[in-house]
């Protein structure tokens, strides 16, 4: 049995600036996820997202198959340490809405999924404005200017993707351990997830430790649960973790959304000032971000 993590919250509508950055610079340190509440995306608006998200995953598969950025089942594997012949989930990726000529979306058909483009276009908007705001704290528990990540250059064109994922009640008959997300730490800048409410995230906070300790996260009403990538783990000489998550099937149907805001791919991700002294030196080599995310996803769909 798995106990269920207590995870630090952060209240996006107070006015103290600098107590919330010290309380996400905590978090980060301790956990590297956290619960965001009353970060102005409505209730009635993610509801239409999950409406949307159903709607799609229960067309018959030929027609899902039809949408570029669609992975059906099996098709991804996170976690490379795994035997397994790949996660029990399906998903669907809106790719940056601006500039749309470098990843062209290819929207479900209209007369199927009419009201699609339209929802998750405003989702998109709204969760992307939710991503900056953090951006800017996360700056501030850094010792660092608020726009600092404006200023090199990371947020101007940020390579953010919404990312749909399904995974059904149906487990099958394995000899192995069946995931529906094998484990994994994300690999780009900060991650905002939304659940359904079913259970089935779990992380593990020490992931050189063996025996790893899962623990899990539970659902928090209208809240987003956010974690750090690699990337921000780069930037931060390891002072904020990256951490390793994964998703247990649990016989249930189960939906979630994730938005995973990263840099412009140009953008040159080396250690922050504030993190690195003569006793602390940088840990890792200057890198392009686009370069770092190709690398890492290519990985996980050739496993």
């Amino acid at each position: 049995m798995t106990k269920a993590l207590k995870l630090p919250v952060i209240d996006l509508s107070s006015s103290d600036r600098i107590s919330t950055a010290n309380s996400i610079r905590q978090a980060c340190m301790d956990y590297g996820f956290f619960y965001v509440v009353n970060h102005g995306v409505e209730e009635k608006l993610l509801q239409n997202v999950f409406d949307e998200s159903s709607k799609f995953f229960s067309l018959p598969l030929e027609e899902k198959m039809k949408v570029a950025r669609f992975f059906p089942l099996h098709a991804e594997k996170l976690g490379s340490s795994t035997t397994s012949k790949g996660d029990l989930k399906e998903t669907v990726s809106i790719s940056p809405l601006q500039p749309a000529e470098s990843f062209p979306n290819q929207w479900p058909s209209k007369e199927l999924l009419p009201s699609w483009k339209l929802v998750m276009e405003k989702y998109y908007e709204k969760v992307l404005s939710v991503g900056k705001k953090l951006s800017y704290l996360i700056a501030l528990s850094l010792n660092l200017d608020e726009d600092h990540f404006d200023k090199i250059g990371a947020l101007d064109r940020p390579l953010c993707f919404l990312r749909l994922l399904h995974y059904p009640g149906e487990m099958g008959v394995s000899d192995e351990i069946v995931y529906g997300a094998s484990p994994h730490s994300d690999y780009g800048m900060i991650t905002l997830l939304a659940t359904d409410g079913v259970p089935g995230l779990q992380v593990c906070r020490d992931k050189l430790k063996q025996p790893q300790i899962w623990e899990d996260v539970i659902y928090v009403n209208g809240a987003f649960i956010v974690n750090l990538g690699d990337m921000m783990e780069r930037w931060t000489n390891c002072l904020f973790r990256s951490t390793l998550h994964r998703v247990m099937p649990t016989g249930k149907e189960r939906y979630s959304m994730a938005f995973f805001l990263e840099p412009n791919r140009d953008c040159i991700v080396e250690c922050l000032e504030s993190c690195w002294s003569e006793l602390s030196p940088p840990r890792f080599p200057p890198i392009r971000s686009g370069d770092y995310l190709r690398e890492r996803i290519n990985a996980a769909y050739s496993s």
